[in-house]
């Protein structure tokens, strides 16, 4: 059963609020800031190494799956967040080029398996998915220039 527009806007603003949180904003900065893994392989060390960045990543990730599972049982509805979560695309951009073989290495075939199908599922979801993956590049690549200067 499909939550009322009501109840939608009820829960996206609940949902804010919890990405209010003050763990969480650390979290997030982390997550949409200098975690930029490289490989699978690099994705693989960041989540198994432990410690404070391990958490982050883990937390934000759950987080976005969570709001991904609510789309896929109709709590939410695909447009509303697409419209209100552009930062869960930018931050699973960061990891979508490694998903399948970080998947592989860990054993985890499910592993974020509902913020894929929502960020992927639709047109424009891959096309923004697509955009954010070029800015996440053009961003490494002025890096090392700036690292080669």
């Amino acid at each position: 059963m499909k939550k009322s527009t009501i109840q939608q806007a009820e829960l996206i603003l609940h949902l804010y609020e919890l990405r209010r949180e003050t763990v969480m904003r650390e979290a997030r900065s982390f997550v949409g800031g200098p975690f930029l893994p490289t490989s699978d392989d690099d994705l693989v060390s960041i989540v198994t190494k432990g410690g404070k960045e391990t958490g982050f990543v883990l937390q934000v990730f759950g987080y976005w799956d969570m709001v991904s599972a609510f789309v896929l049982h109709g709590m939410l509805t695909e447009p509303l967040v697409y419209d209100t979560c552009q930062e869960m695309y930018f931050q699973f951009a960061k990891i979508y080029p490694y998903l399948q073989g970080f998947r592989q290495k860990m054993h985890l075939p499910e592993w974020m398996q509902n913020l894929e199908k929502v960020t992927t599922s639709s047109p424009r979801g891959r096309k923004r998915l697509a955009a954010m993956r070029a800015s996440l590049d053009s961003m490494a690549e002025a890096r090392v220039r700036a690292e080669h200067k």
